[in-house]
């Protein structure tokens, strides 16, 4: 939706020296189209799908890794239940509609809605933030934060959901 997962994830698993992990790049590796075409292509249900199937795969990957997970996965029941497995720690960046709406417009792989980025992603907002904040083990509003910020918030955290309790 354009939080900055991407941008996050790779500073995170630079940081950590673990294997990234990113939906989009994955889906657009095996598919050999970005994922804006392949929801022009076959439908938002379509991709929605691949990005749950690949999300799910990514999770049951052996080891650590940072794991950028499509926002449209919060919706599938699947993914839900993973992310709130134990050993996930699922962070939500959290961002307003403007961020969002700034973000999304400049970037040309994300799909194009017919209502309009700003209703498509306020309508999407509405509808995953209750799952987003069920599932997260941590939340980062990351308006006014740069993404080595964001990054460095989550590494120290990590830092404290590994030390013994």
């Amino acid at each position: 939706m354009g939080a900055g997962k991407t941008t996050v994830g790779r500073l995170l698993a630079g940081s950590l020296g673990w294997p990234l992990a990113d939906s989009d790049a994955e889906i657009e590796a095996r598919e050999g189209v970005t994922v804006r075409e392949i929801q022009r292509l076959r439908g938002a249900p379509a991709l929605h799908e691949l990005e749950a199937a690949v999300l799910l795969e990514q999770l049951e990957a052996p080891g650590r890794s940072v794991v950028c997970a499509a926002a449209a996965t919060i919706e599938d029941a699947r993914c839900r239940r993973a992310l709130r497995r134990p050993e996930v720690r699922a962070v939500w960046l959290a961002a307003s509609l403007e961020t969002l709406v700034a973000r999304y417009d400049c970037d040309p792989h994300r799909p194009r809605y017919r209502e309009g980025t700003r209703a498509a992603l306020a309508a999407q907002l509405a509808a995953r933030s209750g799952d987003y904040a069920a599932v997260a083990t941590m939340t980062i509003a990351v308006d006014a934060l740069a993404p080595a910020a964001i990054a460095a918030a989550i590494e120290a955290q990590a830092a404290r959901w590994d030390a013994p309790a």
